[in-house]
C-alpha cells in the first residue's frame, strides 16, 4: 500500500516505526486520512508497533484525539507490578529443586536423552 510522506509523519506521531510501513497491505493493515481528524490505522491484529487501543472494529482513534488510554493504564499497571514484585519473597534455588523433586521424584536421564 502506498503511504504518502505527509501521512507517514502523522502515523509516526501515533507511535509507528518506519518498518511498520512495510506491513501496510491495504487489507489487514491500512490507514485513513481526514483533513480535520488526521489519520487512524486499521490494524485489528496489532501487526504494527501501535501500542494504543484498537477498537473491536479494528480501527484506532484519530491522531488528533491524542488517545493514550492504553499507555496510561499500562504505566500504572507496570509500576504496581514492580512494587509487588519487590515485596514478594524470592524462593531460594534449593527450595525450587526440593519442590521439583517432590513433584517429579528423582528421575534420572536415560541413555537416549
Amino acid at each position: 500500500m502506498k503511504i504518502k510522506n505527509e501521512h507517514k509523519v502523522l502515523l509516526k506521531n501515533l507511535g509507528l516505526k518506519e518498518q511498520d510501513f512495510d506491513r501496510f497491505d491495504g487489507k489487514f493493515v491500512r490507514y485513513e486520512y481526514d483533513d480535520v481528524k488526521g489519520v487512524r490505522i486499521y490494524d485489528p491484529y496489532y501487526q504494527t508497533s501501535y501500542g494504543e487501543y484498537i477498537a473491536i472494529d479494528g480501527w484506532s482513534a484519530w491522531s488528533t484525539e491524542n488517545d493514550t488510554f492504553m499507555s496510561d493504564i499500562m504505566k500504572g499497571a507496570k509500576e504496581k507490578a514492580r512494587q509487588r514484585e519487590a515485596l514478594s519473597p524470592k524462593p531460594e534455588q534449593e527450595k525450587i529443586e526440593e519442590a521439583l523433586r517432590e513433584k517429579f521424584g528423582n528421575r534420572t536421564k536415560t541413555e537416549s536423552e
